[in-house]
């Protein structure tokens, strides 16, 4: 009886946790908080959607902008999409992606809570900067 209990006991401490399991979601898009550069007024924030077939694309926009309203530009046949390759090793990730104007590199981590933490570099302009992904979930992407 005290072990049935105690099986119990395991099995519901174990399913009422979290499920933060630190690996790479294919079902959702990441996205970046809003930032506002000097007098910009409308802000850009970043968005990667990572696929089965180790593809990423990368789409930036304004901050008023939703995955909702994104869904259409995550396919894999959009025109001047900025796509790449990725690679992870453990909890690292590796990828650029590259549009008709140029490539961005970038690398980092993600972190047992699921924040993909990325440095980036564009071979564009020369801009280097940290940014924080949070993964969010969007109906009907394909």
């Amino acid at each position: 009886m005290k072990t049935i209990i105690l099986l119990l006991f395991v099995y519901s401490f174990a399913c009422g946790q979290k499920k933060e399991n630190g690996k790479l979601s294919l079902e959702g898009i990441y996205e970046t908080k809003c930032e506002f550069i000097d007098d910009d007024k409308e802000g850009e924030k970043s968005f990667l959607r990572f696929y089965s077939n180790q593809k990423v694309l990368s789409v930036g926009t304004e901050c008023d902008a939703t995955v909702n309203d994104l869904k259409s530009w995550f396919n894999m046949e959009m025109e001047n999409k900025s796509i790449g390759d990725y690679k992870i090793k453990g909890k690292r990730i590796k990828f650029s992606t590259t549009s008709p104007i140029g490539t961005v590199k970038y690398c980092g981590r993600l972190t047992s809570q699921g924040i993909l933490k990325l440095k980036s570099k564009s071979l564009i302009n020369g801009n280097r900067s940290r940014e924080e992904y949070q993964l969010v979930e969007g109906e009907g992407l394909k």
